[in-house]
């Protein structure tokens, strides 16, 4: 326990006024603080999410979880349950009751910890129902959440089991398979309905007015576009509404980019039964990962209770929760939620730091990024102790290239010296997985409508713990850009991630108070001020503080504060002339106006993004003006400012055009620009044939400047023809388009086979085409011949099989183009349970191998002992076969009723084939006295004498020392009239040459 001077500080700090106890107070006991901004209690002091709001004798109570996870800790620790309380939201007077209920004090059935999301209901008979999910203790279900109801004749307790034992669960009243958690109950009359689950996932059923008795049977819920979980059931006037966290994520989604992250969404209905019909989003994605909705009217006015991680030391596990009002449009019916503004409104970030990435603009060479991942982690200055997926930016793919890049793109130029890059990974560099540090990168900036290498770069370190340093000399540009190449194994590449990319600033020896002139009621400020380098002076990004309407209400002067962008220094002052607007007279000046371009500049004069033009005025009265924007014959007015952006988009070429006219009616001379934008990659593919690449590509605006190809981890090469495999090996290749704008295709990856025309010999596995039985989604059946040993492999680089239902068998199998001389296997299992489970993965109970004969598969005979270890490999020798198709039969391991999963991380098969020998054999039937004879001729081409064995349907016969050069004949007699088509053959040691001849009837 802290001590109470203490607590007191930290809520000074933080803006909250303790009002009480005036001792130290007990964990449970309620204590009385005032705040007025969100989140409700933000000092860091306690953590609470998944709000539950319920209105009682005039009060708005708000039902919480409590997170007690560690800063670095990536699971909900929540153990029990709490409540703010306040009558008048507004003012801000909160009594904080922090622990009200633990499961394990309330449900004798229930394991402590797990205190997830609950509500809080009035029931018919006027006491107080608590809906909570609680793991059970005793359950043998395969999830044991189930949802337990506790009751009060108090909104605060005390709280005893209403049942004795779960009202839901995975097995009561009816059968589910779904995860039992996240109740919300609406109350009506002396009915009852309660709304639960997650994971996409929802499930409805009615009660009796006793609170726990069930009304026909449970119903899956459907209807709710995106729906992931946290339901919330509310009536207003006679339409019935459900909010929910949804996470249907994607590029151009509604909801979320990122599929860790949800929103709230809502839908409607005429019954409480639904059915319902989606609406839309109220609330975008918060700090947290998960979000979860309470709405409730108090007073007159409705709000939405949500949490977030915006709290003192808040992460995703360490959430807070908020409040905000709902408004509604009341003009359709139904009525229509307003999308909540979320208070308090984001301010710009003035803290005086060199840092001027979070100002840029981000570009990725993987666009759409991944689901998984947030390309706006890579500047949103956050960094994590555990981050998740979204806390980064990622490239991780079932197929991944072999360079990627990420892009910031400022407004205006600036001058930069160093680079600090925050690399994740969860695979070591060269196992061509997962996600690795990239064996190599580069820094690169936009200068003379090229990008060049940053000057005498210090090093580009490749860590994952904590921030990679480089520095280089000060250049000044509006882009620069990080190009990765990916770590490889050889043939595989793995993924990057960053999860936090900041670019420095030069420092000037200082920055001068601009002088300012604004009209009277103006209180916008320039949004730059001028900044020395040496012989450069630059117009830099400022952020002032809120300018008093009360300063501008009149002429005079002030001073105003702010913050430079990238100087770390120290905040600046400005001295702000405020004059009047009326001013005019005399007035025959004609201002002056410049157009300046920004977007992601490419080369050619082209633009690779959407291109805003300021129009930016100066007048000599120092007054704001009109001004008129052209884009393309369209014409936009604006007054009284004292620029205006225009947007340009779309691929091809376009006009902006502005004039400004001031105050006296003096109008500027026109100014033109022509923009050419081209933000479309080129395409681009590759066919392989006889072992070459052929690579065609086209661009539909600027025009194709090159193609590229790169084989394995080789360099881009420009392509001039088809491109030919190094050696006989298998090998991937790579292939890229780039357009004049300096677009580049994403690669793509071809693979030349290996040529198995001559005699094989080692692990010919990686060189097979792998099929299974099943293979998990999270695995892959190619990791068994990517010919790689990770000590710690991912799921990625496993075979498995784990799923709901596990066989007593499954195999895997290897098919070659042409039949080879195997000779032994070698397999390494995986596990992550013990044999004897009948669950997860363990060593199978044993395998075989078998081959294709041709029409059916046999087993090998000769084979050595058949280990099932899952720490080394377990080789297999056998007899000498020649095939095509080689397979492992897997028995998996059980405990008599179940079967537990299998999986492989490895299966080399080893080939045995001697050199071949330059014999050359002929067959053809002929004709003597009516009856078929076989003429077979073998000649060696080989520089020594050879043992020839001629073989045929009709006989087979030896010739020894063949000399180089000479033939070995045998006429074998078929003694009748006609014969069919078939085939002799010609053996020299283990090479075996065969000769096809046709039917023949005499």
């Amino acid at each position: 326990m802290r001590p109470l001077n203490a607590v007191v500080a930290g809520l000074v700090a933080a803006g909250l006024l303790l009002v009480a106890p005036a001792a130290p107070a007990r964990a449970a006991d309620p204590y009385t603080f005032t705040n007025t901004v969100n989140p409700i209690l933000g000092d860091g002091s306690y953590y609470s999410a998944d709000p539950a709001p319920l209105v009682a004798d005039g009060q708005l109570y708000i039902y919480t979880g409590h997170d007690e996870a560690g800063p670095a800790v990536n699971d909900f620790v929540m153990n029990e349950w709490g409540a703010f309380r306040t009558s008048d939201v507004a003012g801000g007077e909160w009594t904080h009751h922090p622990s009200l209920m633990r499961p394990e004090g309330v449900f004798a059935w229930a394991t402590p910890g797990r205190a997830y999301a609950g509500q809080v209901v009035r029931g018919p008979d006027g006491r107080y129902y608590w809906y909570v999910p609680v793991s059970e203790r005793d359950s043998t279900a395969a999830n044991r959440f189930a949802i337990g109801v506790a009751v009060s004749d108090t909104p605060t307790g005390p709280w005893t089991d209403h049942i004795g034992g779960p009202l839901i669960s995975q097995r009561t009243p009816t059968a589910n398979t779904i995860e039992n958690i996240d109740p919300t109950i609406l109350v009506e009359g002396q009915r009852v309905f309660v709304y639960w689950g997650t994971f996409g996932q929802l499930r409805m059923l009615e009660f009796q007015a006793d609170m726990k008795t069930p009304v026909g049977t449970q119903q899956t819920v459907t209807g709710l576009t995106g729906f992931f979980e946290a339901s919330w059931l509310f009536k207003r006037g006679s339409t019935y509404y459900l909010a929910y966290a949804g996470n249907n994520a994607g590029p151009a989604s509604a909801c979320t980019p990122a599929n860790y992250h949800a929103c709230i969404a809502y839908a409607t209905a005429t019954s409480p039964t639904g059915p319902w019909t989606y609406r839309g989003t109220i609330l975008p994605p918060v700090s947290s990962t998960t979000s979860h909705p309470g709405i409730v009217e108090f007073n007159g006015q409705w709000h939405l209770v949500y949490h977030t991680a915006d709290a003192v030391g808040g992460g995703h596990f360490r959430r807070s929760v908020a409040i905000d009002r709902v408004e509604w449009d009341d003009t359709v019916s139904p009525a229509r939620i307003k999308p909540v503004v979320v208070t308090p409104a984001r301010q710009a970030d003035r803290t005086p730091r060199a840092n001027v990435a979070h100002a840029a603009k981000v570009t990725v060479s993987n666009d759409p990024v991944p689901t998984q991942y947030w390309v706006k982690a890579l500047n949103d200055e956050i960094v994590r102790a555990n981050p998740l997926p979204p806390d980064m930016w990622g490239t991780w793919t079932a197929v991944n290239p072999n360079q990627q890049w990420i892009q910031y793109t400022w407004n205006q130029p600036l001058r930069i010296n160093s680079s600090q890059i925050e690399f994740w990974n969860d695979q070591p560099q060269g196992t061509g997985v997962g996600v690795a540090a990239p064996a190599k990168w580069k820094i690169q900036y936009w200068a003379d409508g090229q990008w060049t290498d940053v000057p005498n770069p210090s090093a580009y370190p490749t860590g994952t713990q904590g921030f990679q340093n480089t520095t280089f000399d000060p250049i000044t540009t509006t882009q620069v850009r990080a190009i990765f190449d990916a770590s490889t194994n050889g043939s595989t590449y793995s993924a990057v991630a960053v999860e936090e990319w900041k670019i420095l600033a030069a420092q000037p020896a200082s920055v001068a108070a601009p002088q300012i002139t604004v009209e009277v009621g103006e209180t916008a400020l320039p949004g730059a001020v001028p900044v020395v380098f040496g012989d450069q002076t630059l117009q830099v990004p400022v952020y002032w503080d809120a300018v008093d309407p009360a300063d501008v209400a009149q002429p005079g002067t002030f001073t105003v504060g702010g913050s430079v962008l990238g100087y770390a220094a120290g905040r600046v002052t400005g001295q702000v002339t405020v004059i009047s607007p009326g001013d005019t007279e005399g007035d025959v000046t004609a201002p002056t106006l410049t157009l300046t371009p920004s977007g992601s500049a490419g080369t050619g004069g082209w633009f690779r993004s959407a291109v805003t033009v300021r129009a930016s005025a100066v007048d000599d009265r120092g007054g704001r003006m009109t001004i008129r924007t052209t884009v393309d014959g369209v014409e936009t007015v604006v007054s009284p400012v004292r620029s205006a952006d225009a947007t340009v988009t779309g691929d091809g070429r376009h006009t902006v055009t502005a004039v400004a006219t001031d105050r006296a009616g003096n109008d500027s001379a026109v100014a033109r620009l022509g923009v050419d934008i081209d933000a479309a990659a080129p395409t681009v593919s590759g066919t392989v044939a006889d072992r070459r690449v052929t690579i065609t590509g086209a661009d539909a605006t600027s025009g194709l400047a090159r193609l590229e190809y790169a084989i394995g981890a080789g360099a881009w090469t420009v392509y001039s023809g088809p491109v030919s495999a190094p050696d006989s090996g298998k090998h991937t290749v790579s292939v890229r388009a780039v357009d004049q704008a300096g677009n580049t295709s994403a690669a793509q990856q071809l693979v030349i086979p290996a040529d198995l025309s001559g005699p094989l010999t080692g692990n010919v596995g990686p060189i097979a085409v792998p099929t299974a039985s099943y293979t998990a989604g999270w695995n892959s059946v190619g990791a068994l011949n990517d010919d790689s040993d990770p000590a710690s492999p991912s799921q990625a680089q496993i075979w498995g099989t784990w799923s709901g239902t596990r066989p007593a068998s499954q195999w895997i199998q290897y098919d070659w183009t042409r039949a080879i001389r195997l000779t032994g296997a070698s397999i390494k299992f995986w596990r992550d349970s013990a044999q004897g489970s009948g669950d997860g993965v363990a060593e199978p109970g044993s395998w075989k191998l078998q081959h294709w004969d041709g029409t059916a598969w046999q087993d090998v005979t000769g084979a050595s002992a058949y280990g099932t270890s899952s720490t080394t490999f377990n080789t297999v020798t056998f007899d000498p076969v020649v095939t095509s198709r080689l397979r492992a039969v897997i028995s998996a391991n059980g405990n008599g009723t179940t079967y537990s999963a299998v999986a492989v991380t490895e299966w080399r098969v080893t080939a045995d084939e001697p050199p071949s020998v330059p014999v050359t054999v002929t067959a053809q039937p002929r004709c003597l006295a009516g009856k078929v004879y076989l003429a077979v001729t073998a000649r060696n081409g080989h520089t020594v004498p050879v043992d020839i064995e001629l073989d045929s349907p009709y006989g087979k016969k030896v010739f020894m020392s063949v000399v180089p050069g000479g033939n070995a004949y045998q006429s074998f007699a078929a003694r009748v009239s006609s014969v069919p088509a078939g085939s002799a053959t010609a053996t020299t040691g283990t090479s075996v040459v065969t000769a096809p001849y046709a039917s023949l009837t005499c």
